[in-house]
């Protein structure tokens, strides 16, 4: 949430807000304040008229967290773990560590987002009407908060990919023909559809008079676009690597320093002088660590030639390490999950080399460019001069 300011943790999660809150905050109040309020309501004071757009503002807030809330925890209890939450403009996203197993998994975890909003409309329905005798100000409020959590749940479930309705739309396709590469392509143009028709009804609204609403509609439509898109790509990707391991990508010639040296000599002699940005510290043959450009951002300039890299490193009791068999697929959800750019490639306590982020991001461009045909060919042990050489010893050569 690199974006967003983290306000709290509730059952486990990070809950943050994204800064597009303060504009969506103001905008909720401003037209409540002086558009619906100000019209129902004249006998209103204006702080009474500004005090009640505040309140729907911050209520429409917690729905839209309490809406994530339910994504988060049936996610959870299906096995799929969801360390944050970032609320932003346009509603919510909870953060998954990975898609799920099946359309079956899938739908609970999509449908449960505008149930939750549908019971929200049915509270507040059930609080104007009975409110409504004694105070019909707050019998107000309470009636459009019913249609803001009802106008929520529909919105969510237009069958457009990564909308709710989309992935529930996904998730049926999915079941149907098993594959979820196919199901996402449908759900995420069934999307890219929807949004080109919202664009085109907010051209209509706009030319129409209805500019507010109308330029919402093209922000949320061009939104809506991209979010499917990226969607799709990443569905893409994950196929592009399902058959792909640690060892057809890693590093094996590695930058290795000894544990001895000094942070000011790591910075002269080998960070500012090649492109590496992670260097191994080998001790007695074994690995002892890592020390990063980040190691290096916590010591003080002044220590750099006090300090070893030994003492800067990350040891390597602390480090997460992937074997060379490893689906790559798993190690992007790992660097994710531990947010690390990259991770040891480890046989037992024999160090093969190094798998980095940049070097996975660059053999999916490689790939796509190829074509999936070409590329299988890019793939270690599809040429013959593949195969290690009689003469060649077992092991990874390390640099220094």
């Amino acid at each position: 949430m690199h974006s967003s300011l983290k306000i709290g943790r509730i059952f486990g999660i990070d809950v943050g807000i994204h800064w597009s809150w303060a504009f969506i905050f103001l905008i909720v109040t401003w037209s409540f304040a002086e558009g619906v309020f100000a019209r129902y309501y004249p006998q209103w004071t204006t702080g009474q008229l500004w005090i009640g757009g505040a309140f729907v503002a911050l209520i429409f807030f917690v729905s839209i967290l309490l809406h994530e809330l339910s994504h988060a925890v049936v996610s959870n209890r299906s096995g799929l773990p969801v360390k944050e939450i970032t609320l932003f403009v346009f509603g919510g996203v909870s953060n998954l560590t990975r898609e799920p197993d099946s359309g079956g998994i899938e739908f609970k975890i999509a449908i449960v987002g505008p149930l939750t909003s549908l019971a929200l409309a049915a509270l507040f329905a059930a609080a104007w009407y009975a409110i409504r005798p004694v105070n019909a100000g707050i019998a107000g409020i309470c009636a459009n908060l019913a249609l803001i959590n009802a106008a929520l749940a529909v919105f969510n479930m237009l069958p457009g990919f990564p909308l709710d309705g989309g992935r529930v739309f996904r998730s049926i396709v999915w079941s149907r023909n098993h594959d979820r590469l196919r199901a996402t392509h449908a759900a995420a143009r069934l999307g890219e559809w929807i949004a080109y028709g919202m664009v085109g009804l907010g051209v209509i609204e706009t030319l129409l008079g209805g500019y507010v609403g109308g330029i919402w509609l093209v922000i949320i439509g061009f939104f809506l676009r991209g979010a499917s898109a990226s969607s799709y790509e990443q569905v893409l990707v994950e196929s592009t690597l399902s058959r792909v391991t640690v060892s057809d990508i890693m590093r094996r010639d590695v930058d290795v320093v000894p544990p001895d040296l000094s942070v000011d000599q790591l910075v002269h002699d080998h960070i500012l002088r090649t492109s590496a940005r992670c260097f191994v510290v080998m001790a007695a043959g074994d690995l002892a660590g890592l020390v990063t450009l980040n190691d290096v951002r916590h010591i003080p300039r002044d220590q750099w030639p006090l300090t070893s890299a030994y003492r800067a490193m990350t040891p390597a009791n602390k480090l997460h390490t992937v074997s060379p068999d490893e689906s790559v697929t798993k190690v992007l959800q790992l660097m994710a999950m531990n947010d690390v750019n990259q991770l040891p490639v480890v046989r037992g306590r024999e160090l093969l080399g190094m798998v980095t982020r940049a070097d996975i991001m660059r053999f999916i461009r490689v790939r796509q460019d190829l074509g999936e045909e070409a590329a299988e060919a890019t793939l270690p042990g599809h040429h013959d001069d593949a195969r290690p050489r009689a003469d060649q010893p077992p092991g990874v050569p390390l640099s220094r």
